[in-house]
């Protein structure tokens, strides 16, 4: 069977010297998967946040938790943060890489009201 991850996400950021654009994610993580890392690039029309999850096969019955992230964005350009897309996804099972596998997008044309 396969299970969805989708996160509930904030995007803050920080007015200084130098903006810096954050998002926090808290998650629902099945028990046996574990962070493997996160990573984030621009796709030519998202910016992509990716969280990969792994199964730690040596656990045979684990109780699912939540995980809160707090993760700095590094765009080269702020306009690529029009629009945003989380990924959360177990590495371990062979699912296609999209819809419903736990990918969610903001942004223009994706539910939100622009100003």
């Amino acid at each position: 069977m396969m299970k969805t991850y989708y996160p509930y996400f904030n995007l803050f950021y920080k007015e200084g010297i130098k903006i810096k654009y954050f998002i926090e994610m808290l998650v629902k993580i099945p028990g046996k998967c574990y962070k493997e890392e996160i990573t984030q690039s621009f796709d030519g029309e998202y910016w992509e946040v990716r969280l990969k999850l792994r199964e730690n096969k040596a656990e045979l019955e684990a109780i699912d938790k939540i995980e809160e992230y707090k993760i700095e964005l590094t765009p080269e350009d702020q306009k690529q943060l029009n629009k945003i897309k989380i990924i959360v996804k177990n590495y371990d099972n062979l699912l296609r890489n999209g819809d419903p596998d736990g990918e969610g997008k903001t942004g223009s044309g994706s539910g939100e009201i622009e100003p």
